[in-house]
């Protein structure tokens, strides 16, 4: 019973991503577009985990995530709309808009 393991964990490889996988990564998206991330690695050519890969996109590849220092017009805007809207939403909103860096920031606001 339970879920059947996505990969062998036999011969992937683990640590750091080269710059080369980055690229491979980013093509095969380019191309076959996101989702299916079960089968990425292997119709990619990475000897990595669909999870591994999901998340180095998601996280560091996509276009578009923004890095970088708060703005005081971001800090203004969270803490309006964690007002207005309360924890959930704004969490919510935040994860669909934002990075990961904005609720660490929230996190650190909210408890100060």
């Amino acid at each position: 019973m339970g879920r059947s393991p996505c990969c062998s964990k036999e011969s992937l490889r683990r640590g750091t991503w080269t710059t080369m996988e980055d690229k491979i990564l980013k093509e095969y998206i380019k191309i076959h577009g996101e989702g299916k991330w079960k089968h990425v690695p292997k119709r990619a050519g990475l000897k990595r985990c669909g999870k591994s890969c999901r998340l180095r996109w998601l996280n560091y590849l996509r276009p578009g995530i923004k890095r970088g220092n708060i703005t005081n017009d971001e800090v203004e805007l969270i803490i309006r709309l964690h007002n207005l809207l309360g924890n959930r939403f704004i969490i919510t909103l935040l994860v669909i808009l934002f990075t990961n860096l904005f609720l660490l920031f929230l996190n650190y606001v909210l408890k100060s």
